[in-house]
């Protein structure tokens, strides 16, 4: 019998995934080992192999399309070998995968795979096939979610007056609504599907010269992922940023003599290594800084994992390195540049993104002078590093040329307040303009 190809549960906290690319056509021969697919999460790019020798009967799921952990997405098997009915051909939900149903409250509920059980009474089960309504989009009030006949009885009685006079499934329904597209006016021999919807939103893009939207496109997971947690991050934190300007030239000596001393070492030292040694050295200095808050509890941390935004495609990846006060300069050079080649070739561990207590941001390198980075949840604060700029300034009463940076630190005022915060970056700024203090 045709095994089932399921979407892996790659992480605790992992719940849903997205096809990157299937490796192998259907009916293609895959060895053990080999790479079968890619899965995308919201950090993560990971290759799954396939976990015996066979054919690759069935893909489920197309590349681009979500899943949650565990569902079915392909079969892989033996040529010739029958696949359950259910998998010969897609269910509505597994074409229409990409619009997000109202599924949060049903339990046992297994998307995008060859079949959905939803828990719902025999009479409910019955109605909805009568009056051709979808289970997952209705919200049930019984023990667990499950679906009571007065559910559907009261799903259709509110639908009847906004249903369409053509035939139309509920995901391109619910489309329509969302996109302001009149099904009537659809030209479709069958039934008015999600992509009938799509092309004529597109043909409407066209025309429209009132409109200049075009058609809406599902983002990939890592911006899902940032999306959710900058908003998250917004609505938790009362967040203040303060911004020190900092004199640069004895930091700029400092780095070129690190560098000429370690090269025959391969090393090379980047100011965002000097600013995570630093920094590390201030949070042990401030430990309220270098802790977490919730539920009016505040935990501090014993170590500094330091993190450093990463950028990754059309998104940034927070990796960490772990106590990086204990650790020398090389050390951390050589750590962190590891971190951010696995980072943007997508082989980073989910243990080096978890468990960070702080974050640097440099956007120093895209000219920018001044920012209010958004803090990474649990953290309490972030460093955002701006560009070094030449600038005159007034030095023992006379106009001279220096090399200028602004640090822009975001805190958390439920626990970092104004004092705290101002005495940090202070201290942040006494060690970059005498780096020799690092050894003090």
């Amino acid at each position: 019998m045709a095994k089932e190809i399921v979407m892996p549960k790659l992480g605790l906290t992992m719940t849903e995934g997205t096809i990157e690319e299937w490796k192998y056509k259907e009916g293609d021969a895959v060895k053990k080992g080999e790479a079968l697919f890619s899965v995308a999460t919201d950090k993560l790019v990971n290759d799954v192999e396939a976990e015996e020798d066979g054919i690759l009967l069935k893909i489920l799921l197309p590349a681009g399309e979500t899943a949650p952990c565990k569902a079915v997405i392909g079969y892989m098997g033996q040529a010739g070998e029958k696949i359950p009915e259910s998998g010969d051909a897609h269910t509505e939900a597994q074409k229409e995968a990409s619009v997000p149903t109202n599924v949060s409250q049903k339990q046992s509920v297994v998307a995008n795979g060859p079949s959905i059980h939803i828990l719902a009474s025999p009479a409910a089960r019955k109605l909805a096939r009568e009056k051709d309504v979808a289970l997952e989009n209705i919200v049930g009030t019984g023990p667990n979610g499950r679906i009571s006949l007065d559910d559907v009885e009261v799903y259709v009685a509110n639908s009847q007056a906004a249903k369409p006079a053509v035939k139309t499934s509920p995901m391109a329904a619910k489309l329509a609504e969302e996109l302001g597209v009149d099904v009537g006016k659809i030209n479709t021999s069958g039934r008015v599907m999600k992509a009938d919807v799509l092309a004529a939103v597109a043909g409407t893009t066209a025309v429209d010269d009132e409109s200049n939207a075009l058609p809406p496109v599902k983002v990939n997971p890592l911006r899902r992922s940032i999306a959710t947690n900058m908003t998250k991050s917004w609505h938790t934190s009362p967040r203040v940023t303060y911004t020190h300007p900092v004199d640069c030239t004895e930091l700029k000596e400092f780095r070129s003599r690190l560098n000429s001393s370690l090269k025959e070492q391969g090393i090379k030292i980047s100011y965002n290594h000097i600013l995570m040694k630093v920094v590390s050295k201030a949070l042990t200095e401030f430990p309220d800084v270098n802790g977490s808050f919730e539920d009016s509890m505040l935990t501090h941390h014993k170590h500094v994992n330091m993190g450093l935004a990463v950028a990754k495609g059309d998104g940034l990846i927070v990796p960490n390195v772990k106590k990086c006060e204990e650790k020398s300069l090389s050390a951390i050079a050589k750590e962190t540049e590891t971190l951010i080649e696995a980072t943007r070739s997508g082989k980073i561990a989910m243990t080096d993104m978890t468990g960070g207590t702080f974050t640097i941001s440099s956007l120093g390198p895209y000219g920018i002078t001044s920012f209010s980075p958004i803090i990474n949840q649990p953290e309490l604060a972030i460093l955002g590093v701006c560009d070094m700029v030449d600038t005159p300034v007034v030095r023992d009463g006379q106009i001279v040329v220096r090399t200028m940076m602004n640090l822009s630190l975001t805190a958390d005022h439920r626990v970092v307040d104004g004092v705290m915060a101002s005495k940090f970056l202070k201290r942040i700024c006494e060690l970059l303009e005498n780096p020799c203090l690092l050894l003090a």
